[in-house]
């Protein structure tokens, strides 16, 4: 196939693709939108397959994460002119491993057909978890979020974490490609059929063996969207506004008698543990409601230098303040400089906009009479496996603080709230998400949104979640087994091959490459 052809091709899986994630949310779309990609890189050489891979998923990847320039140009500090060579340079990364997809998938040409199927579903699922781990993780727009209003399907995650969902995603974008290369090959056609019923078959069908619903006693929970602007949020001239703002909302969201009030990220802009009067106002509010309240607010330890902390803390209504966690994953670039040699640069490239913050030790359950929860902040959410630490460490619902006003009006806090859904089911634990401009959400262990709030207006959500008992998914329990599972499924065929390259070096006995594909 020509390179022009071999592009068009990649660039129209970019598309749809795109199209399958919100908003626009065409999900389906993510079942084939792979399919001309794989068509167009099945008889390609690797190297030729890898190029056009990258394109693709660059390609894909920067319209994607367009909201990232909003935070970086309007909020970071980083002149307009650098944002866009910044996000190419992200989305490059991202491409990379479509790149390394597309030229496995080129290798393994010389695999029988179904092997071929299995491989393909477990390389694009172990590049997407190794992606969740390298260079800090970067575990943004994977196969699966394209599926959280699919309710069914993602029950699965309950067992293999969000790597279920992409392997079949995968999986069936392969599966089609292949009937399409081998048009008159029944035999084949039918294996490849029955091998991707059957695990759309166990995907559906085994979860059901470990539903347990959520069935401790109701406990009614509000959350306050206090919609500050971000380019005023840290003004102390917004200060008092701020504060009532979020006393207003606060008893408001009291009138229906919740037991527990969640707060955004960040809702008060300043360093609350060393303000006494916004501590002896915030107990007096609680006190007022008759309700715990629970919130995002910097901390700072130590003086020289200060050591700052992005933390979250529970108010009692008759003890003031009872619990605090630190966010443990902070955000690479926007929190801090996570490879210090590059400082001077990100400071400089910045304006010095880059936050100083130290992580916290360990991911500790906020308690109440009645009720544990886990709260993560913001980028955490996209780690399943660190929100899971919560549930293992006794938190019954989960609490998701975040600040989307960075992102302005593109996709990225409809993004992060997929991304939210999956981590509910794979703990079956109701998630709780207060976001300062939008979305926040009500979600259930099922997955279900159950309300949620429109972006950039003041909000009060009302709602239930039932804590959980003694119980564990396996997901909870294992972690990511079905990932580390993918990777090794991925990386024995080629360690097959490189082993035998190394001892039956290529000759003229071995043969040519495989022949690329006809063009018509």
């Amino acid at each position: 196939m020509r390179r022009g052809r071999l592009a068009a091709c990649g660039l129209l899986s970019a598309a749809l693709l795109f199209l399958a994630f919100p908003t626009a949310d065409l999900g389906p779309l993510a079942f084939v939108a792979l399919v001309p990609l794989l068509l167009a890189t099945a008889g390609a050489r690797p190297t030729r397959a890898l190029a056009v891979g990258v394109l693709a998923g660059t390609a894909f990847a920067a319209a994607h994460l367009w909201g990232l320039t909003v935070a970086m140009a309007e909020f970071g500090g980083i002149p307009r002119a650098l944002t866009g060579a910044l996000l190419l340079l992200l989305a490059a990364y991202v491409g990379a491993y479509a790149g390394a997809f597309a030229a496995g998938w080129a290798w393994s040409g010389r695999l029988p057909p179904v092997a071929r199927l299995l491989f393909a579903a477990a390389l694009w699922t172990s590049l997407e978890y190794l992606r969740t781990y390298l260079l800090t993780g970067f575990p943004w727009a994977f196969l699966a979020y394209t599926q959280y209003r699919n309710i069914p399907l993602i029950q699965v995650v309950a067992w293999t974490g969000v790597y279920g969902v992409s392997f079949l995603v995968a999986l069936a974008n392969a599966a089609l490609a292949l009937l399409i290369l081998h048009p008159h090959a029944w035999a084949t056609a039918a294996r490849v059929v029955v091998v991707t019923l059957v695990a759309f078959a166990a995907a559906l069908g085994v979860p059901r063996l470990l539903h347990r619903p959520a069935d401790g006693p109701p406990l009614r929970v509000a959350v306050i969207q206090g919609n500050i602007p971000q380019g005023v949020k840290w003004s102390h001239a917004w200060r008092r506004r701020t504060i009532e703002t979020y006393g207003r909302l606060t008893l408001e969201a009291a009138g229906a008698g919740p037991a527990l009030i969640v707060w955004p990220e960040t809702a008060l802009p300043f360093v609350l543990t060393r303000d006494a009067e916004v501590r002896e106002w915030l107990g007096r509010l609680a006190a007022e409601a008759r309700a715990f309240l629970v919130m995002g607010s910097p901390d700072v330890t130590g003086a020289s230098p200060p050591r700052y902390t992005n933390s979250a803390f529970l108010v009692s209504p008759n003890s003031g303040i009872t619990g605090r966690y630190d966010k443990i994953h902070l955000v690479p670039f926007g929190e801090y400089v996570p490879f210090p040699p590059l400082r001077f640069l990100a400071d400089r490239l910045a304006q010095g906009a880059i936050g100083d913050f130290v992580p916290g030790a360990e991911p500790t359950v906020l308690a109440a009479p009645g009720f544990h929860l886990g709260a993560s902040i913001s980028y955490e959410i996209y780690f399943p496996n660190e929100v899971r630490q919560f549930v293992l460490r006794g938190a019954d619902f989960l609490v998701n603080f975040t600040n989307d006003a960075w992102y302005g009006r593109t996709a990225a806090p409809y993004q992060h709230l997929a991304m939210a859904v999956f981590r509910a089911v794979e703990n079956r634990a109701y998630l709780v998400r207060a976001a300062n401009t939008g979305v926040s959400a009500v979600i259930a262990p099922d997955g279900r949104i159950l309300d949620q709030s429109r972006i950039f207006t003041e909000a009060i959500l009302r709602g239930e979640v039932r804590p959980r008992q003694a119980f564990h998914t396996f997901y909870t329990r294992y972690g990511d087994l079905f990932g580390w599972a993918t990777l090794a499924a991925a990386a024995a065929p080629l360690a097959v091959a490189g082993a035998r390259l190394l001892r039956y070096p290529r000759d003229k006995k071995s043969g040519p490459d495989p022949p690329e594909l006809p063009t018509s």
